[in-house]
């Protein structure tokens, strides 16, 4: 097993030290990062098991590993040197750095202490994404729809909120690139957006990333999207695959409101959730639509990531039976028309599940948290009128 490594920032002396002695092992230096600025473009590149860099009291290069840290989990980094200085160990670890190697020991210790590490890391990062019921997962959570004006917005909103108010960790994300208005719908003007995050940091850490975050009254954050549709082409699927990637390893709940349409963004969004919340209206034009993306989804082999949401409307000519019927799938939850509740929510920039707690609207997203979180018993479509308890039904005939 050849174990692909980059040098990081060594100066000449160590950087030829390191290749003798790691020449014709197991461990293949495959290039140097000389410029960290450049150092997740030589990454993306080369695809590298391991990173050796040198065990430095340098914060740009500390920022650097706990960005890798958490952008690329399956790359394990160790820090070397010629010298031992204990003061490096704690901020190296936190940094996400694995063992720090000092002094440096003979090339066989080394080769063997490295192949070591990452037969053991490689082992811990198959457990962690192989499934293992155990551990916490976040859950990404897409709401899109093949048209617009169906809701999508409304019920992003309303989801994040209520799983923030169930003192969960959610972050909302406004990936609407060209049209976003979550600010509207959550009383909240925002004061800087993505366009702004990506324009400061093409490659933002964590640090960044949350500074960007705007904080809601129900412990939600949110990342707006850009204010004006001309900077939407200054973010890119790349861009968003680091923000998810970034957040998803400190939240429970990443609540993403996306545009209609298969683009960059939307792709790289699908990739990474874990769920697709399919927004769906009794209308003939949005079935034909959706009917169309379904059929993609399954290209994409996505079928088993959706969840179809029917967004109710006053006119009754198309049941939810037609709806099916239509589309070749149950109705996972349907959102009851609520004009009223609607409305006066946006008019005072609070969320339906706040300012009307009781309302239909408000039921039925607290059973499509539920479902997300695997707490209903029962899916709505099996869902069956049951005697209450004591007494018994009377028989017909």
């Amino acid at each position: 097993m050849n174990i692909r490594t980059l040098l990081v920032g060594f100066d000449n002396d160590m950087r030829d030290r390191l290749s003798d002695m790691l020449y014709q092992s197991e461990i293949e230096i495959k290039d140097q990062i000389m410029d960290i600025a450049r150092g997740t473009e030589i990454i993306d590149r080369n695809k590298p098991n391991l990173l050796l860099i040198p065990a430095q009291m340098d914060r740009k290069l500390l920022m650097f590993c706990q960005q890798i840290y958490i952008l690329y989990p399956e790359v394990t980094m160790v820090m070397i040197s010629d010298t031992v200085d204990t003061g490096i160990f704690n901020y190296a670890m936190e940094a996400g750095v694995r063992r720090v190697i000092a002094p440096l020991p003979s090339a066989e210790e080394l080769i063997g202490a490295l192949k070591e590490l990452c037969i053991s890391e490689s082992s811990r990062h198959f457990n962690r994404s192989g499934g293992n019921a155990g551990l916490p997962k976040t859950e990404v959570l897409f709401v899109t729809g093949a048209s617009g004006g169906i809701g999508k917005t409304t019920l992003a909103v309303n989801l994040a909120v209520k799983l923030a108010a169930q003192r969960r960790k959610v972050v909302l994300l406004d990936f609407h690139m060209q049209y976003g208005d979550t600010g509207m719908f959550l009383g909240i003007e925002p004061k800087q957006t993505v366009a702004e995050l990506l324009q400061e940091q093409k490659t933002p850490t964590l640090d960044t990333v949350n500074s960007y975050l705007e904080f809601h009254q129900s412990g939600l954050k949110v990342l707006f999207g850009p204010k004006s549709p001309e900077y939407a082409e200054t973010v890119g699927g790349k861009n968003i695959e680091k923000i998810i990637g970034i957040l998803r390893n400190y939240y429970d709940y990443i609540v993403i409101d996306g545009s209609v349409g298969f683009g960059d963004v939307n792709l790289a969004i699908l990739d990474m959730c874990t769920a697709i919340l399919l927004v769906a209206q009794p209308q003939i034009n949005n079935l034909k639509n959706t009917k169309k993306a379904l059929l993609l989804y399954g290209t994409l082999n996505m079928e088993q990531k959706i969840r179809l949401i029917m967004r109710e409307t006053p006119s009754k000519t198309i049941s939810q039976a037609d709806v099916e019927r239509v589309l070749g799938r149950k109705v996972d939850i349907s959102l009851p028309y609520d004009e009223k509740s609607a409305s006066s929510a946006l008019n005072q920039g609070k969320p339906i599940v706040l300012s009307a707690p009781k309302s239909s609207y408000t039921t039925a997203v607290f059973r499509l948290c539920s479902m997300i979180e695997g707490t209903a018993a029962v899916p709505e479509r099996n869902k069956k009128k049951q005697a209450p308890a004591g007494k018994k039904t009377k028989k017909r005939g």
